[in-house]
């Protein structure tokens, strides 16, 4: 984008933003569709960065808040201000500047009399970097030699790939690559913040990708982001967005995990092992690489009986270990302490730089802020989060600039989990302006056994095998567990003749599943919860959204069970409800994603139908006609299926 400065115009208001708006729409290609709901958000927008305040907005699926959000945006950047706007994904940043902004820049050029300028900043190592690229990734994968694996003559030819897009790149994102890279591969030409030597220090300093993106942003009036980035951003006081006017959280429901992950911390016997690892690659003493190595073996024995628990501190043996590990690191650390600036101890540099983020790590964990919860998840994973997200946001972000949160899932409590001041703030709920009534059902298996039944399984897997008959596949089944996935897909595969069952974690990656979906009406995909949201599946590829059990976080989940312990007697109701509510009415709006969609959302677990609090999980979801009949779920499924034979 240029950089030269605009005249300011002047401040705009709501109307401003709703007749821009039906502009934008007007010059969309073929026309667009004014719909009232996008204009009221619009207008709320617009209000809410002239104005200085917060804005929670819960805008129902097929609104338009990308746009809803972008043209209030964009005026505010003509009259001087500066905007960031925040996604969940990459992927929605990466629509945002390739598709959304030129719409609106293009929609706005007469009203504005100049172009709509913006940026987009992601993470470092979303960046390649030239000196590690130029220094190492040639030596770690070469071309010459026999006796490759097939893996290994991909990244090779990755790397090639890599090679030469170099020189035709203008940013270094790894984004405008045509095929995604290898981890390893791209790990072996980017770095991370941690890992950076500094400009000063780096030989390709003066033409790094990623503080030239850095820069550009500076300059820019509207900067395209990631939650992730933006709260470390937030946390760390690094300033790396500068003063702006405004922020635009998208997908906001998401904002709280994100959160909880930057504010805190894991240690893990993996980390220990890489650093060993890389500090032998960057000529450290072997010894000293062995100690720290060593630490992972005994992190490993240590936490593996504390699986999914909840430590109230760090002491005994587990506290003895960080201790030595924190000794070990730091004489490692010490090793790799460099002053050169040959390309040996320059790579030295980068991995005393995880060294001393893992030292800070360590230190951390053994003095840990208040309110902090330590858990011990997964496979050995040490983690440190913080409780109540509410209190680091009404420290850091509420007040500072105006606040735009929005998603189709932002329901009133989203004030409190978040800490939004109860009397300084604006709440809309703006609806969808598909007709649920009309295309779609929510069915309830009423009558199948409880989740909890030793019968329910079985029962389950017979109800959705006639659910996919019915309607010849075009399915996607979300499960709350790997088991139930693995387990109710083979029995699929074995009931449905002439229909592909596939499953998330086979041989398919989740894109080339969803594509298979829309490829092959015959098609049934079995997805656990990373397709609970951000799938889009539109048109009939999709007539039939199966969820197995409502989404209740696990009981021993540490992080939920603090939470529910902070929350007293009415945790259930004010923690376990309202996360399961946000989280089925994202899986249940993967189902109807454009005005002609039609299809059935058949929830296999009783509780919706029956349980006290099922007001409390019906009233997010869209206003689809519903039924426990399941005569009436197949008879339904069965015309979606003739309609769509008719029409090929």
């Amino acid at each position: 984008m240029s950089d030269e400065p605009w005249d300011l115009a002047p401040a705009a208001d709501a109307d401003d933003a709703a007749a821009a708006l039906g502009e934008v729409i007007a010059a969309l290609p073929g026309g667009g569709e004014r719909r009232d709901g996008q204009a009221e958000m619009a207008a709320a927008v617009g209000e809410a960065i002239a104005g200085g305040g917060t804005l929670l907005c819960q805008a129902g699926t097929g609104v338009g808040k990308s746009l809803a959000y972008l043209i209030p945006a964009a005026l505010a950047a003509a009259a001087g201000k500066r905007v960031v706007i925040a996604t969940a994904t990459l992927a929605l940043q990466d629509q945002l500047v390739g598709k959304d902004l030129p719409l609106v820049a293009a929609g706005m050029a007469q009203r504005l009399g100049r172009p709509v300028r913006w940026e987009v900043l992601k993470g470092r190592n979303n960046y390649l970097c030239r000196h590690r690229f130029g220094e190492h990734a040639q030596q770690q994968f070469e071309l010459e030699g026999g006796g490759a694996t097939p893996a290994e003559l991909a990244r090779r030819q990755q790397l090639v790939e890599i090679e030469q897009w170099v020189p035709r790149t203008r940013t270094g994102d790894r984004s405008e690559l045509v095929v995604a890279p290898d981890a390893r591969v791209w790990s072996s030409v980017s770095v991370t913040s941690t890992e950076c030597i500094g400009t000063e220090r780096c030989p390709e300093g003066h033409r790094c990708f990623a503080e030239e993106a850095r820069a550009r942003s500076a300059r820019a009036s509207i900067v395209v982001t990631n939650q992730h980035l933006y709260c470390i951003d937030l946390f760390a006081d690094s300033y790396l967005f500068g003063p702006h006017d405004a922020v635009v959280f998208d997908e906001a429901h998401q904002l709280e995990p994100v959160i909880t992950q930057v504010a805190g911390l894991e240690i893990t016997p993996a980390g220990f092992t890489r650093l060993a690892a890389e500090a032998r690659a960057a000529g450290a003493a072997g010894t000293a690489a062995d100690a720290v190595a060593d630490v992972s073996n005994r992190l490993a024995d240590e936490l593996g009986p504390l699986r999914d628990t909840r430590l109230g501190a760090i002491t005994g043996d587990l506290a003895s270990l960080l201790e030595a590990a924190d000794s070990r690191v730091a004489d490692l650390a010490a090793e790799l302490r460099s002053t050169g600036d040959d390309a040996a101890d320059l790579e030295r540099l980068r991995v005393g730089r995880i060294a001393a983020e893992s030292l800070n790590a360590l230190r951390t964990a053994m003095d840990p802020p208040q309110g902090t919860v330590i858990l011990v998840e997964g496979r050995g994973r040490l983690r440190l989060a913080p409780l109540d997200v509410g209190d680091l946001l009404a420290s850091r972000l509420w007040g500072r600039q105006a606040s735009i949160l929005t998603s189709a899932t932002l329901g009133p409590h989203f004030v409190g989990r978040l800490g939004v001041p109860s009397a300084d703030h604006t709440y809309l709920s703006v609806d969808s302006p598909f007709d649920y009534r009309r295309n779609a059902l929510l069915y309830c298996a009423r009558h199948l056994p409880a989740p909890t039944s030793d019968a329910y399984r079985a029962a389950a897997i017979g109800e959705l095998a006639d659910l996919v008959a019915a309607v010849g596949g075009r399915t996607l089944a979300l499960f709350t567990s790997w088991r139930a996935l693995t387990d109710t897909a083979d029995a699929l595969a074995e009931r449905l003749d002439g229909i592909r069952v596939l499953r998330q974690g086979g041989d398919l990656s989740n894109a080339a599943l969803l594509d298979a979906l829309g490829d092959e009406p015959a098609t049934v995909v079995c997805g656990t919860m990373s397709f609970w949201q951000g799938v889009d599946v539109a048109g009939p590829a999709l007539s039939l959204l199966a969820i197995d059990r409502l989404p209740f976080t696990r009981p021993n989940e540490p992080l939920a069970a603090a939470r529910r312990e902070a929350a007293g007697s009415d945790a259930f109701m004010t923690v376990d409800v309202p996360n399961a509510a946000d989280m089925l009415a994202q899986g249940v709006g993967r189902l109807i994603r454009t005005t002609v969609d039609r299809g059935v959302v058949a929830v296999l677990d009783s509780r919706l139908a029956t349980a006290r609090y099922r007001s409390r999980l019906l009233d997010p979801l869209p206003p689809m006609r519903r039924s426990v009949d399941q005569t009436e779920a197949i008879e339904f499924l069965a015309s979606i299926r003739a309609q769509q034979i008719t029409r090929s």
